[in-house]
């Protein structure tokens, strides 16, 4: 059974080694420090800012940070700050880890700031503050089948990380984490920019980095190129729209990022089967 934790007043937490889910609604501004487990943050409102291993990281709306075993941690947050806390057991990620690995292998979590760099991820966790925001009936019934969605999830990404640095034949943790970091501004760039024209040199000049280096960083981190993930994300959001909303194709495809609508029926149709239209009368 998952733990439920809510916090609206000064924190006074209880064992943060535990499974649990723990939501944070800030009525005046917090200072606290604590040993935690594995964990993961997530900030509904306002940015939250936590000081651990001689650095300093600020999560702002819709970002995510995970965090490794045995973290000092001090969380700064204003007033007004919400955002929920999930504690994983070093036993509950012994046992995903195993299960997807076979045993064979042990990681150490990346801890780096994310926006929708895995939208798996980040969909869930709109979802789970969503139902606990605005559905307790909903969410207590599903709490512990949400928790393990989410720590199968962040086990599973973290372990393909783990395994695409290892074809890289990188070792060092904090190596790992830098280039990791790359790729996830390479992403996060992409997501923020799909309606522009977007191309590797863009992408590059704004990372920082060649774009050769950054081509292959991404596609052995990510296992697509960077303009490949490019288009399943531009996809995935045209998908949506002609589910969700009565736009014109025409209007899908220049919202989407697609010069034309030619092209976007074309390669729309090669990726599901079906012409945007087909798709649409279909659902």
């Amino acid at each position: 059974m998952i733990k439920l934790e809510e916090i609206t007043t000064i924190p006074t937490f209880s064992n943060q080694l535990d499974n649990k889910m723990l939501y944070s609604n800030h009525s005046n501004d917090i200072s606290i420090s604590y040993t935690s487990t594995y964990t993961l943050k997530y900030v509904i409102e306002g940015t939250k800012s936590y000081h651990y291993n001689n650095q300093d990281i600020e999560v702002s709306k819709n970002q995510y940070l995970i965090l490794n075993n045995d973290s000092k941690i001090t969380t700064e947050a204003k007033k007004g700050t919400k955002g929920l806390s999930f504690f994983l057991s070093p036993k509950l990620i012994n046992e995903i880890n195993s299960y997807h690995t076979n045993g064979n292998s042990s990681f150490k979590f990346i801890e780096v700031t994310q926006k929708k760099s895995n939208n798996k991820i980040h969909n869930l966790l709109h979802k789970i503050a969503y139902l606990y925001e605005h559905d307790q009936l909903i969410f207590k019934q599903q709490i512990d089948n949400l928790f393990i969605q989410i720590s199968e999830l962040i086990v599973q990404e973290q372990t393909n990380i783990d395994a695409n640095f290892k074809k890289l034949k990188v070792v060092k943790h904090n190596t790992k984490k830098e280039l990791y970091k790359l790729v996830t501004e390479a992403k996060e760039y992409i997501n923020d920019n799909l309606n522009e024209d977007i191309s590797l040199d863009i992408i590059s000049r704004d990372i920082g980095i060649s774009k050769y280096y950054l081509h292959r960083l991404f596609t052995e981190i990510n296992g697509k190129t960077p303009l490949s993930y490019l288009t399943t994300v531009r996809l995935e959001k045209a998908i949506t729209k002609l589910r969700y909303s009565k736009n014109s194709i025409f209007d899908i495809a220049i919202a989407c990022g697609f010069d034309n609508v030619s092209y976007f029926s074309n390669i729309f149709k090669r990726h599901t089967g079906f012409s945007p239209t087909q798709f649409r009368k279909n659902l």
